[in-house]
């Protein structure tokens, strides 16, 4: 009966070490196959910050997205690039809206509401700026709603161009054409106001004078702006891209996909040559972040930014498995888990861009 009793707690024992002990198997796989930092030199060769910690929206999970701010705010914690969805409105005004139309994130269904589900493209930009573009966030994120957000105007890329190039941290910008099929020729001109603003061609040699005493490489100051890759555009749409690579082959390009995009392409390989079709990057759901994609897209010289990842548990596995960057709509807890958080007090940050 001893015997018996004996052998059933071996038995259980290594019944309870089993889990850990295929955890364990299972990360030193990862490691082999796809480490930390596996992408480092080829973000480095395209001119990209590595990781490349994206503000999708903006800090949009602290303020209205895409609002200015969300910019203001992703810039003044240190965010290395600004991201935004690029739309036109009726006569030709390029803006930083997410959702075809615009009920979700403003009073729409108030000041036009026989337009309500009209697409933004059917909009004029005055027209739009009658909208509130802010109050929703307080309705629907109640933890972090704040009276100055109350009447935000829809933001457009000038104005985004402006918020990157207007404070100590220089970041860069990483831009998408939403649904470009709606908007023809719209790469084109996201491309020429670029050059007209200086974010294509040489790098500025020179700064505003009351920042000689901060050099461009101080350690703590982002300075993405000043990098080649210092914009980077992507799309869901290869045709966009290609338009993109025929305008400005400088530019670091990322090929947009999700499962659903791998299921219609055939397989996850073929998908990837989709990408390389136009040379473009990887910019897969953060759902597929497993390191055997991880390194069939690095053996392919490209690189790889998940999106939408929130969690700082999500930025520690994801970045186990070799990720270059990630998009997040909380920029203050990655830069918190890659220990680039300058002041903890977000009211802080709050205060300095007087929101």
């Amino acid at each position: 009966m001893a015997w018996f009793a004996m052998r059933l707690k071996t038995i259980l024992i290594i019944l309870a070490a089993l889990p850990f002990v295929l955890i364990a198997i299972f990360f030193l796989y990862s490691f082999l196959l796809s480490p930390p930092g596996s992408g480092r030199d080829v973000s480095r060769q395209k001119g990209v910050p590595f990781p490349a910690l994206m503000a999708h929206r903006g800090v949009s999970g602290l303020a209205p997205e895409e609002t200015r701010p969300a910019y203001l705010l992703a810039r003044e914690l240190g965010a290395d690039y600004l991201e935004a969805d690029i739309q036109r409105t009726k006569d030709g005004v390029l803006i930083a809206l997410h959702d075809d139309d615009l009920t979700r994130t403003t009073n729409i269904e108030e000041i036009y509401p026989d337009r309500a589900k009209d697409s933004v493209d059917t909009f004029t930009y005055a027209e739009l700026m009658k909208l509130d573009a802010g109050s929703w966030f307080n309705e629907t994120h109640p933890q972090w709603a704040r009276p100055s957000f109350v009447g935000l105007n829809i933001l457009t890329l000038e104005e985004l161009i402006d918020i990157a190039d207007g404070g100590y941290h220089k970041p860069g910008l990483y831009l998408e054409t939403k649904s470009p099929e709606r908007f023809p020729g719209i790469e084109k001109q996201i491309v020429d106001l670029l050059k007209k603003r200086g974010w294509i061609g040489p790098s500025s040699e020179t700064e505003e004078a009351s920042l000689e005493e901060t050099p461009l490489d101080a350690p703590d100051r982002v300075n993405v702006r000043n990098m080649p890759g210092r914009i980077i555009v992507q799309s869901f749409s290869q045709d966009s891209l290609q338009i993109f690579k025929d305008l400005a082959p400088e530019l670091p390009r990322v090929y947009l996909f999700g499962q659903d995009t791998v299921e219609e392409g055939g397989s996850f390989e073929a998908v990837l040559e989709q990408a390389l079709a136009v040379d473009a990057n990887a910019g897969p759901s953060g759902y597929m972040a497993w390191p055997w994609y991880t390194s069939k897209i690095h053996a392919r010289g490209m690189i790889v930014h998940y999106y939408t990842i929130n969690q700082s548990w999500q930025m520690w596995l994801i970045n186990q498995f070799g990720a270059d960057g990630i998009f997040t709509d909380r920029i203050d807890i990655a830069l918190d888990y890659f220990d680039r958080m300058e002041e903890p007090d977000l009211e802080q940050y709050f205060k300095k861009i007087e929101y």
